[in-house]
């Protein structure tokens, strides 16, 4: 029985008009079948069905419910291992399929069962499409209106959506969750990933400790859930992968202009067409790299949302059909609902499910201008002083990037000189770790600097942003800091003359717990913590 359950079958289809004899590979965007000339040498692209599963259900369901004219088309089965041998003589016989009805009998697909069912779905469908427009409508809004801000708002805003139902978390054994891959649902809450899967997100990047053979590793990995078609929901790991080599993906040969565009934007820049392999639907879709894991992602065409308006600035018609074809939309000046404005490329992308800023090309409207000038010299004369009395507020808030919006160099933060390795680090986006920085008292403090986009500045953080599982950060150093340098109050501390040493966060030897079990009067009104 084994034996069986492992028989692949593959698909010869006659076209009845026109009598060509050809092999299924999937379905086309019109429903058709996809079909490639019976050969042995095409063999590799006969798309196989497993003759006890429910995958040939799924292929002649989406076939009735695309196609315009099912009826032209005639199926027959052929063993996947005796194609070569069987394909020949198949193709002699539908040359008179009428003549030798007999021997095509045993091979030949009834899909009048396919065909009523369909039928049947689609009426019913039809009976309840009123109400399903209604709910769609206030879906379609939250959806416009969360990206108006370029994704950058909590999923949870979609929640309330009539219509949208985010993952049930009740399906999620969090039990095996933890044994098999050492994921704990308190850290995914708090640190937002938790919200971001459920719904139909991935997480950052976290340390997963998958189980090989008794053997635990630690990796990193992002993180979503998948959901079968019995509700049960299943973790799904995205592991960082080297470079990909961008050959295939999906039936989908990645041409030259392919790789270029998604190794320097990260997007595919066009909509192409992929194939579902377990139903044979050929599906028009967007193409992107997980920046972070270097992962290939996709996405339906028909599930990404284009915009009208981003904050305060209207995308027009035309953008939006270039944005809706996958192209980029370049140099397009943003203003946000608060008032910044800067000039950036816009492109759909997998990972928003929608528009996104493409990374690098954020540039402040005067560098904008400066370009343009030195491009069109006549035009840019003739702009020259219009914004002036703007352009020394932009040079301040551009500080810190450089005109084409990448992040500008620095070789030091608070005295403390960076190595060649650090400065790498921290113009690539990443934390760098800095042991003894000063504070105001004098002391020597841990800390990491990482530039933060959002603000276009860097930021200090008192634990390592970068760290894959996100933990309650430890005392070493914040407490110090925030005492000596940043006037709180440390209620384990407060009667304390001296300032904080690193890593102090309770008195420090009997004459200080002295101080601090006797009440003083203190000037200090700085903050509690």
């Amino acid at each position: 029985m084994a034996k069986k359950k492992d028989e692949k079958d593959v698909l010869v289809v006659r076209d009845e008009k026109t009598g060509e004899i050809s092999v299924v590979a999937g379905l086309n965007a019109d429903g058709s079948p996809k079909r490639i000339p019976a050969k042995a040498e095409n063999a590799q692209s006969f798309l196989q069905f497993d003759r006890h599963g429910d995958v040939l259900d799924n292929f002649f369901k989406n076939f009735f419910r695309q196609c315009k004219e099912p009826s032209r088309f005639g199926f027959y089965r052929v063993a996947a291992d005796k194609a070569d041998k069987l394909l020949e003589v198949i193709k002699d016989l539908l040359k008179d399929p009428d003549g030798n009805k007999e021997l095509l009998a045993p091979h030949k697909v009834d899909t009048s069962g396919y065909e009523k069912k369909v039928q049947e779905e689609q009426s019913a469908e039809k009976q309840e499409q009123p109400e399903q427009k209604q709910d769609d409508e206030p879906k379609k809004q939250e959806e416009m209106e969360q990206k108006n801000e370029q994704n950058q708002e909590s999923p949870q805003q979609t929640q309330g959506n009539r219509g949208y139902q985010p993952i049930d978390e009740s399906k999620i054994n969090w039990q095996e969750l933890e044994e098999k891959w050492g994921v704990k649902r308190d850290d995914l809450e708090k640190s937002g990933d938790l919200n971001r899967m459920l719904n139909y997100g991935k997480s950052d990047l976290v340390r997963v400790s998958p189980n090989f053979g008794g053997e635990a590793f630690e990796l990193d990995a992002r993180l979503s859930f998948k959901k079968d078609g019995e509700g049960n929901v299943s973790l799904v790991p995205h592991f960082i992968r080297k470079e990909q080599k961008l050959d295939e993906y999906k039936e989908h040969k990645f041409s030259d202009d392919d790789r270029k565009n998604l190794r320097e934007t990260g997007n595919l820049g066009r909509v192409v067409d992929l194939v579902d392999r377990e139903t044979g639907e050929i599906i028009p879709s967007f193409v992107s790299i997980d920046r972070k894991t270097n992962e290939i992602t996709d996405v339906p065409a028909n599930k990404v949302r284009i915009p009208e308006r981003i904050g305060k600035t209207e995308i027009t018609k035309q953008e939006q059909d270039m944005l809706r074809a996958g192209l980029p939309v370049r140099d397009k000046l943003i203003e946000r609902k608060d008032g910044r404005k800067f000039v950036t490329t816009l492109q759909v992308n997998v990972e928003q499910r929608g528009v996104e800023f493409v990374p690098g090309t954020g540039r402040s409207p005067r560098a904008a201008q400066a370009q343009e000038a030195k491009n069109n010299p006549a035009q840019g004369q003739a702009q020259g002083t219009e914004n002036t009395a703007n352009t020394n507020k932009e040079q301040r808030r551009n500080t810190w990037t450089n005109a084409d919006g990448s992040i500008r160099p620095i070789s030091k933060w608070s005295g403390v000189d960076f190595t060649e390795q650090q400065k790498a680090d921290y113009v690539a986006g990443k934390a760098v770790k800095l042991e003894n920085v000063t504070d105001k008292q004098g002391f020597h403090a841990t800390m990491y600097i990482r530039f933060n986009p959002e603000k276009g500045r860097p930021y200090r953080y008192d634990t390592n942003p970068d760290n894959a599982q996100k933990v309650a950060p430890s005392n070493e150093s914040r407490t110090q800091v925030a005492v000596n340098s940043e006037g709180k109050t440390n209620e384990a501390t407060k009667n304390l003359k001296e300032p904080l040493r690193k890593g102090q966060t309770a008195p420090k030897d009997t004459a200080q717990q002295q101080q601090q079990e006797k009440p003083q009067k203190r000037n200090n009104k700085g903050m509690k913590m």
